[in-house]
């Protein structure tokens, strides 16, 4: 179960010494350094709970894919059980104009994600991609991040609260803590995370 803003306060409260009671660190200051150590875990990799795929239709006239709001950098473009390739702006810029039954590469041009060749039909993709980290406002709001690796965020926090407030002593340890969990995070998530693989049904995308 994933860990709420609210709780994510108490947690870090009590990491940093300072009871619920005491104003020194009033919530709004909290909720700021809770959400930058947010940022600073997503930061640290691509991690799998960032991870979304969306189905694209494609076509000969809109063959570019428009990001998601939320989307911070594409994984893959899948289209009939097949990885496109990815290739580098200049690469793409000699299959720009080219219309064929199958796209075969894309890359990031600008505010679109440019699939190339054009299809010469009508398509669809699907676009996997990582999301931007969310901004936490209310007291029930939750990180996507898992509740077993709260730990890691509270060290963050707390590090960057006492580089604000603190000694360095204080900066250090809990900087220290926030590195053990950052590595136990991309010990377990590299076990655990493989390739895209797509298996198509009759009847169904996905």
């Amino acid at each position: 179960m994933r860990t709420n803003l609210m709780q994510l306060r108490r947690l870090v409260r009590a990491r940093v010494g300072v009871p619920v009671t005491d104003d020194f660190l009033p919530d709004h200051i909290l909720d700021d350094h809770i959400n930058l150590a947010c940022q600073t875990i997503d930061s640290e990799g691509r991690w799998p709970w960032n991870e979304v795929g969306e189905v694209v239709t494609l076509t000969g006239a809109s063959p570019d894919i428009i990001p998601a709001e939320d989307w911070r950098s594409t994984r893959a473009v899948i289209h009939d059980q097949r990885e496109l390739g990815l290739v580098a702006p200049a690469d793409l810029l000699r299959v720009f104009d080219l219309t064929s039954d199958l796209p075969t590469v894309w890359c990031p041009m600008g505010d679109v994600i440019a699939v190339r060749a054009k299809p010469a039909g009508t398509i669809e993709v699907m676009h996997y991609y990582y999301r931007e980290c969310m901004w936490l406002y209310d007291d029930n709001d939750s990180p996507r991040l898992p509740g077993a690796y709260t730990g890691a965020l509270v060290a963050k926090a707390a590090e960057l609260l006492a580089t604000r407030e603190s000694s360095g002593g204080d900066v250090s340890r809990h900087a220290e803590e926030y590195a053990k969990w950052v590595t136990r995070m991309r010990r377990e998530t590299r076990r655990s995370t493989t390739g895209v693989h797509v298996r198509v049904r009759p009847g169904n995308w996905v």
